[in-house]
């Protein structure tokens, strides 16, 4: 017979044992005291945060028979003790994401008109709610808001915001937060304990993180562990079995990355790669730390980091040598790394990883570009006669080619170094530079304003901080001075405006008018 999962061995069976939502347990209690229990409930939040326990634990303290209102539940009556056996035939759990259809709403009106068969009330939790279709929740609808005396409903969500306002109106609505570090620690020792085990502490702070909020997530992971063999979970098997990188490392990189020592940053990737560090994991690992160097840099943030004293002392060193506006950038480019690696499309899993590196340092190091020195003003000239106004002439394609640095920049001037600049954003981002080349057309220029059309699509993704000051910048350099890239949309260029189109066609019978020998009279 298969050993039952921690996680639900050590479900918590009062309300005093549910962690970190003190705000929901003790206006449920108060409830109970006062008998105001209300009709349907909604309980939002994360997931691993106590919400189905909270309603199971609903479900036994309304049903419970021991005669103190503060005892319940008691975990030792006929009605508890079925609830926590999973066998009391009056708690229906519904999963919603197996069970979207009307129809199986409409099974549920009208089975909810029948009696509980021993308890008082019949409980029915619904869980992932915001999987239900449209009309099952209109179906819904009618007995939720007006549901028989003996039936409650608890309805359990990670996605609020997609349950219609009408059903979420007949609620009482209660929201799960993400579980605090140290109460999570608190819990994963307990059990160590209680199961007879041994672990050191720096290894349950760390799937204490690694479940990122979710108690269940960290004790899952504390049972996956369990099952290693080991007499002690030590830090090294934590990272050996999950695949974590040691922050050792980790802060050895972020050394290799504030010297601008490129070499050692990648070598210390591809080791890591080559130990088997898991690419995706090492960029998460990155990017915690970066965050925390931010923090410290900017925002004196050490309170606001549960960091064992060695590392904290490490990371405030760091931030004292480190440039702000470098680590700021190093962590958005290690955080669009960890995006792409997600996407599981790349032959080389730590390419992401290294171009962040490479750009973070070569973009530091670069000076930037010098600023046009300002022309002299010329001299001062007699106004002009005033001059019969004339009709505009067309407009020319592209304009005179300019001398670099006077903020004009010439059509011809981007078309030769496009082939560069392409190429110079590619060893940096090929994607971006596949982008670029295949779904974006070269439209106009605008004293130092460069055009490209594209989709829709490809424009968002080039407007976005990152690719948008790239492009500008090689286009910057190639050019020899600073000038903008503009996206703009097929739509917006596919055919010109009705006013637009009026005023050439006016143009264009002025010319006429001119040309056999009329004369334009305003």
């Amino acid at each position: 017979m298969a050993s039952q999962a921690l996680y639900r061995k050590w479900r918590s069976q009062t309300f005093d044992e549910v962690i970190g939502q003190r705000h929901v347990t003790q206006t449920l209690v108060n409830a109970l005291k006062l008998n105001r229990i209300a009709h349907a409930y909604l309980f939002s939040g994360p997931r691993g945060t106590g919400k189905t326990s909270t309603a199971r634990l609903l479900a036994k303290a309304v049903n419970c028979l021991a005669a103190s209102v503060e005892e319940r539940p008691c975990n030792r009556c006929t009605i508890c003790t079925a609830v926590n056996e999973g066998r009391l035939l009056d708690l229906i759990e519904i999963d919603a994401a197996s069970n979207t259809g009307v129809d199986d709403i409409r099974d549920l009106r009208d089975k909810v008109n029948f009696r509980p068969n021993e308890a008082r009330y019949k409980i029915y939790i619904i869980d992932e709610v915001h999987m239900l279709s449209k009309s099952a929740f209109n179906a819904l609808l009618k007995t939720l808001e007006e549901p028989p005396e003996h039936v409650i409903f608890v309805l359990a969500t990670t996605e609020p915001e997609k349950i219609p306002p009408t059903i979420t109106s007949r609620c009482q609505r209660f929201d799960f937060r993400r579980i605090k570090l140290a109460d999570i620690i608190d819990r994963l020792a307990f059990i160590v304990q209680q199961e007879g085990l041994q672990a050191e502490p720096a290894a349950l702070e760390y799937i204490a993180r690694q479940g990122g909020g979710s108690m269940r997530d960290a004790i899952s992971l504390l049972d996956q562990l369990t099952a290693y063999g080991t007499e002690t979970i030590t830090l090294e098997l934590v990272q050996r079995v999950l695949g974590t990188v040691a922050s050792q490392s980790v802060a050895e990189l972020v050394d290799a990355l504030l010297a601008r020592d490129t070499a050692a940053g990648l070598d210390v990737i591809n080791r890591l790669v080559a130990d088997g560090a898991d690419p995706r994991q090492l960029a998460h690992e990155i990017v915690e730390y970066l965050r925390a160097l931010m923090l410290v840099k900017l925002g004196n943030g050490g309170h606001l980091l549960t960091l064992p004293e060695e590392a904290l002392q490490r990371i405030t060193q760091q931030a004292a040598r480190g440039d702000a506006g470098q680590i700021v950038r190093a962590a958005s480019l290690f955080n669009q790394a960890l995006v792409e690696i997600k996407t599981g499309l790349l032959d080389i899993p730590q390419l992401p990883l290294e171009l962040a590196l490479v750009e973070a340092v070569s973009e530091e190091s670069r000076p930037a570009p010098t600023e046009p020195q300002a022309r002299p003003a010329p001299a001062a000239k007699a106004p002009a006669p005033p001059v019969k106004p004339k009709a505009a002439p067309p407009p020319v394609s592209s304009p005179p080619a300019a001398a670099p640095g006077t903020g004009v920049v010439a059509m011809q001037d981007v078309l030769n170094c496009l082939d560069t600049v392409l190429n110079d954003i590619e060893r940096k981002n090929k994607i971006m530079a596949e982008a670029l080349r295949n779904q974006c057309r070269l439209h106009q220029v605008t004293g130092n304003e460069i055009q490209f059309v594209t989709n829709d699509l490809m424009k968002q993704r080039f407007e976005k901080p990152q690719p948008q000051a790239a492009v500008n910048d090689a286009f910057s350099r190639a050019l020899g001075q600073s000038v903008r890239v503009r996206f703009l949309s097929e739509k917006a260029v596919a055919r010109p405006t009705d006013t637009q189109a009026d005023d050439e066609e006016l143009a264009a019978l002025l010319d006429t008018a001119r040309q056999l020998g009329g004369e334009v009279v305003e």
